[in-house]
């Protein structure tokens, strides 16, 4: 017995109608629609990424919106926990990465080196911003400012603000989040990082439609200890009235991931720390806590009281300058949303 594979035929979009559509989309999507649909594209959530980009939830709803009505299509599919990309979704956050990248370059282009500018900075930086901050942030300075040297001393918080305090340092770049003389030094907001539950492959907190500190508390934590890590989990655990299981006590980022990955336990770590593989090749996951977690910022601090170089006072125009690139570049890097 024959079987009859009968085509339908499907509904082909007129090419006049594409190139409008294009037309379009091009002639009216704005830098901030494209940097507020990343947010979202790798966050997960409007929330998450209106508290990333420092604008209020609605702001980045109508963005979303405004683009799916440009581009005609559907850029996310709504989900009980979250928003997930869609194939049209995917396809826009490539070239959406690539325009940021292309507008960083012409911003560069077109200041041209100022090549009056001469002296050297004192700059201070923790050893989380070391790791995961700084090389591409001062190699964009050197492009525009080729002349002014810069001396990069890392330290602990409390060395680094005594030495903003009596001169030894200029400018520091570190976490801003746990300053403690705060009423000395003066500090602008350059990226501010989500903290987010790491756990390994297949671990049944991915499945879970809501996680919460109670759920993680029995669980064997892994605590990181640089930057004033601790005492930054310590406070969020005890507002929420608990603490964690810790079983291993940790100064390296590497040795962290390679326990999660391998299963001796989680943590809670920011956005800019996070990669998908340990040193071994194991996957690491992440996904949200229903906490009212605080976010991890990085900045530029100087103190109040002493009037900064020229060179010192150049950079920390620079630093404001490129404020939204830094946060556009801390986007790329965070992880997607969990399944």
């Amino acid at each position: 017995m024959s079987s009859l594979l009968v085509r339908m035929p499907t509904k082909q979009q007129n090419p006049a109608s594409k190139r409008s559509i294009a037309e379009r989309f091009a002639s009216s999507v704005s830098l901030r629609q494209i940097r507020y649909f990343i947010a979202v594209a790798e966050s997960g959530k409007i929330s998450a990424a209106a508290a990333m980009v420092g604008i209020s939830p609605s702001v980045v709803t109508e963005a979303i919106a405004t683009l799916e009505a440009l581009s005609g299509t559907s850029l996310f599919t709504r989900l009980p926990r979250g928003l997930e990309l869609t194939y049209e979704g995917h396809r826009l956050l490539a070239h959406a990465r690539n325009v940021l990248s292309a507008v960083e370059a012409a911003g560069a282009a077109i200041v041209r080196p100022e090549s009056d500018i001469t002296g050297s900075i004192s700059l201070g930086a923790t050893i989380t911003v070391m790791g995961y901050f700084i090389a591409p942030f001062l190699a964009r300075f050197k492009r525009i400012y080729p002349n002014v040297e810069i001396n990069v001393v890392e330290a602990q918080r409390p060395e680094i603000e005594r030495g903003l305090l009596d001169g030894r340092l200029d400018i520091a770049v570190m976490l801003t989040s746990n300053l403690s003389e705060r009423h000395r030094l003066l500090a602008h907001t350059l990226v501010s990082s989500m903290r987010r539950l790491w756990l390994p492959a297949q671990h049944p907190f991915l499945y879970r439609d809501v996680v919460t500190l109670a759920d993680i508390a029995p669980l064997p934590y892994v605590q990181l200890l640089i930057d004033d890590a601790e005492a930054s989990t310590a406070n969020y655990w005890r507002k929420h009235g608990g603490a964690p299981n810790v079983v291993v006590r940790t100064e390296s980022v590497e040795a962290v991931r390679s326990l999660i990955a391998n299963r001796q336990g989680v943590t809670i770590l920011s956005d800019m720390m996070y990669r998908t593989w340990s040193l071994e090749g194991d996957r690491i996951e992440v996904r949200e806590v229903d906490a009212d977690i605080p976010m991890m910022t990085t900045g530029v601090v100087w103190p109040r009281d002493r009037p900064l170089s020229t060179a010192a006072e150049t950079f920390l125009g620079f630093c404001r300058m490129d404020s939204d690139l830094l946060r556009s570049q801390a986007h790329r890097t965070m992880p997607p949303p969990s399944a």
